[in-house]
């Protein structure tokens, strides 16, 4: 219950995430606003019926709503105020179905299978990230109201405008979407690695074992698999210590 309040709040908060970008109240920030939750309410939805449609179990999973839901979050923020109501959900639809995919099949795979991503950051923010932000190139519409400098919306010959390969048939919009995605992934890459190993050679990355084993009750003094105190013991599922960080 404490990680659906959780993940409510981050939607909540996504609202003014999306919808303050413009910096002033108008018809763009109300446009993002709504292609926020637009894009959510599609993304989960369309996990959902994923998981009913391609699974084993033919049952929609609470961890998989919350997934498509930040899906449709993350892919939305690059393109909130870019695209129309109908860019929204397809946005939303398109992104959830490919994450779907690439956790299902895509997590199995070299490299992915080798990353420790116990929270598939990966998928529900990079890939879902990554396509979002590409789907700007292809429904960006050009007559969807945009951004203003001091509360003025620009006018006239110095008006600003995005039109995706769908609206605009050009494919500039989609190059230029693609280098800035090379660019962030190579920039964090580079960064991260660099952070890495300097950690690696000063304080190390791992603690010992004897710390792990007593990680949660050292940290935040409770245990992530406690012993029953009455009834019928029950079985608790077998854990590594790298679970209790």
């Amino acid at each position: 219950m404490m990680v659906a309040v959780g993940i409510g709040i981050v939607w909540l908060g996504w609202n003014g995430f999306n919808g303050g970008d413009p910096f002033y109240a108008g018809a763009d920030a109300a446009a993002a606003v709504l292609n926020t939750n637009v894009a959510t309410a599609v993304g989960l939805l369309t996990w959902m019926f994923m998981d009913m449609l391609f699974t084993k179990q033919k049952k929609p999973t609470f961890l998989g709503a919350l997934n498509g839901m930040l899906c449709g979050l993350v892919a939305i923020t690059p393109s909130a105020g870019f695209v129309n109501g109908t860019g929204a959900i397809l946005v939303g639809l398109i992104a959830s179905a490919l994450v779907w995919v690439a956790w299902n099949y895509l997590s199995k795979v070299r490299p992915f299978s080798k990353v420790d991503d116990a929270l598939g950051v990966v998928y529900t923010h990079g890939c879902a990230g990554l396509i979002g932000g590409l789907l700007v190139g292809v429904l960006a519409d050009p007559h969807m109201i945009e951004y203003g400098v001091a509360g003025k919306i620009y006018d006239g010959a110095g008006s600003f405008s995005v039109a995706g390969w769908f609206y605009g048939h050009s494919f500039h919009q989609l190059w230029e979407q693609f280098l800035a995605a090379v660019w962030v992934i190579c920039w964090t890459s580079l960064m991260t690695a660099i952070i890495f190993y300097f950690v690696k050679f000063t304080v190390g990355l791992r603690e010992s074992d004897e710390v792990l084993a007593i990680g949660d009750l050292a940290i935040h003094d409770e245990e992530a698999f406690p012993e029953p105190t009455f009834g019928e013991p029950v079985s608790t599922p077998s854990h590594s210590h790298s679970d209790n960080v």
